[in-house]
């Protein structure tokens, strides 16, 4: 009796239309940049630093982002919110919280996470964190 039960939830699910799982998205356009260009922005930007490490690369509306690592409250300010920027997040090591840490006793070769907007034009775009 199991072995019919299934054959026919299985049949159904293959036959008709399986909804569960889907949303409807919303508009998102398409990026004029690919992340290969993004990266070679960030690295003309950065001086191609060794002292940091991408840890995201998201196409993303402005005044929708939030960084997977680092503080909840980020904005780009009056800097076009509505548009849709690449967003690089990246960890480094910023000596002054270094210091700051070694007195406690804390030693993390990565202790900073930023995060770099890149209009899709090419240029910077504002954005503020706060931590």
């Amino acid at each position: 009796m199991k072995a019919v039960v299934l054959t026919i939830f299985f049949a159904a699910q293959l036959t008709s239309r399986c909804i569960a799982g889907t949303s409807l998205l919303p508009e998102i356009p398409t990026p004029k940049l690919n992340a290969a260009d993004v990266l070679g922005i960030f690295g003309r930007v950065t001086h191609n630093s060794t002292n940091l490490i991408v840890v995201g690369i998201d196409w993303y509306k402005s005044s929708d982002f939030q960084p997977r690592l680092g503080g909840p409250h980020c904005s780009p300010g009056n800097d076009h919110p509505d548009e849709y920027s690449w967003f690089v997040t990246y960890v480094y090591t910023d000596e002054r919280t270094d210091k700051e840490l070694r007195k406690l006793g804390i030693k993390r070769q990565y202790n900073t996470v930023g995060v770099f907007r890149i209009k899709d034009d090419g240029q910077s775009g504002l954005f503020i964190g706060v931590q």
